[in-house]
């Protein structure tokens, strides 16, 4: 869930104790980080329990202080993947709709999309439930959610229509679908959004009012992958449009999906390509809940690798981060960039593992500070996190 929030009353001090989440593995891997609007910040991640063992655990930075780590479900078959991983996300005061991916089949892509329920902020769980109704092996997966208010979004990648296993011709389509649920978590009907997509680029979802927006890359017959906006205005869907024409012809999923930030009717986007050879991150905006999106403006051509995140600083400005790869190294990088296109100056945040290990940074604002996470290596996997002060980017 990504909107803004702004919390001034945070000052540069009261950060200096909480760098770490206490108790946290030093067998851990690929955080994800979401928000709510009373400036708290959702953290969730795998931990191994023994030699073939995980569980999925969170913490909650609260009150300047992250609460004791809490498991949200543990010893299941998870499909565990560097770029489709669990989340959590805070529905309205102590409750929670967290989820994760359950193997269902002998079959290396059998998995599915589980969504479970906490009602004491994470204390205890619902049995998890399957948000797809088909049950046809396949894929199931990369995620999102956006957060209303009686009823809410998720959206997922569905493989009931890919007939063969990847590295083959003709292997079917990925469909988009989606559903609502309720805070006691009671699903909707599905919807097809879209019959042919990229197979493996998470999703990102936003909510306004009764305005859904999904970004996704879709997939054509031609193999263009671009960037695709889905919108849902009440009870009626409107038919999918690409953000921007980047024409990135590719034969395989680049495994790199777009990331949505929403303040109030105003929308940013930013999304990787390597459209002409040419690898680059974007960034565009709208301000009609996503109707229409601006001309993008290039954040990074240098040598980019995409995993973007995005959030607003404020009623103008956002921040995008990314990952630069050379032969050397891998680094986490941030820019701000204002709705006028005017961009900062990129800063570097943190030199990571390089590979997929170090799975999708994920960033979030907390008041006048950035808080980066990223599972590190050293020996064995852990997750790690890093304070930045807004005003070093800018």
């Amino acid at each position: 869930m990504k909107h803004i929030y702004l919390l001034f009353f945070f000052i540069t001090s009261c950060f200096s104790d909480f760098e770490k989440i206490p108790e946290i593995s030093n067998e851990s891997r690929f955080p994800r980080l979401s928000s709510n609007d009373n400036g708290e910040v959702f953290l969730s991640w795998f931990e191994k329990v023994d030699s073939v063992e995980w569980s999925i655990k969170s913490s909650i930075f609260s009150n300047k202080e992250w609460t004791n780590p809490k498991v949200i479900s543990k010893s299941k078959p998870y499909f565990i993947n560097w770029a489709d991983f669990p989340s959590i996300n805070n529905i309205n005061q102590d409750t929670l709709v967290a989820h994760w991916l359950e193997k269902s089949g002998s079959g290396t892509y059998d998995y599915d999309v589980h969504l479970s329920f906490s009602y004491d902020k994470g204390s205890s769980w619902s049995q998890s439930e399957i948000p797809h109704a088909t049950l046809v092996k396949g894929e199931h997966g990369f995620s999102s959610f956006a957060i209303g208010n009686k009823f809410h979004d998720v959206v997922w990648l569905d493989g009931r229509e890919m007939t063969m296993g990847h590295g083959k011709s003709d292997y079917g389509q990925m469909n988009l679908y989606h559903t609502t649920f309720s805070t006691k978590g009671v699903l909707g009907e599905e919807y097809l959004v879209d019959a042919k997509v990229c197979e493996c680029c998470p999703t990102s979802s936003v909510r306004y009012k009764e305005n859904l927006v999904i970004a996704y890359r879709n997939r054509d017959s031609n193999e263009v992958r671009d960037i695709f906006i889905a919108r849902k205005i009440g009870d009626e869907w409107k038919k999918p449009y690409p953000a921007h024409n980047d024409n990135w012809k590719i034969a395989g999923c680049p495994v790199n999906g777009p990331m949505l930030t929403i303040n109030k009717s105003n929308i940013a986007l930013a999304w990787y390509t390597a459209a002409n050879d040419s690898a680059q991150v974007k960034v565009a905006f709208s301000k009609d809940v996503g109707e229409t999106f601006s001309r993008p403006v290039v954040i990074d051509r240098t040598m980019p690798i995409g995993r973007v995140d995005i959030e607003w600083i404020d009623g103008e400005s956002v921040v995008v981060s990314w990952i630069r790869s050379t032969e050397k190294s891998s680094d986490i990088l941030a820019r701000v960039v204002n709705i006028n296109n005017d961009l900062g100056k990129v800063f570097f945040v943190k030199s990571i593992p390089q590979g997929r290990i170090s799975g999708y940074p994920q960033m979030e604002v907390v008041g006048e500070k950035m808080l980066f996470a990223w599972t590190e290596i050293n020996k064995k996997t852990s997750v790690a996190t890093k304070w930045l002060s807004i005003d070093k980017l800018q």
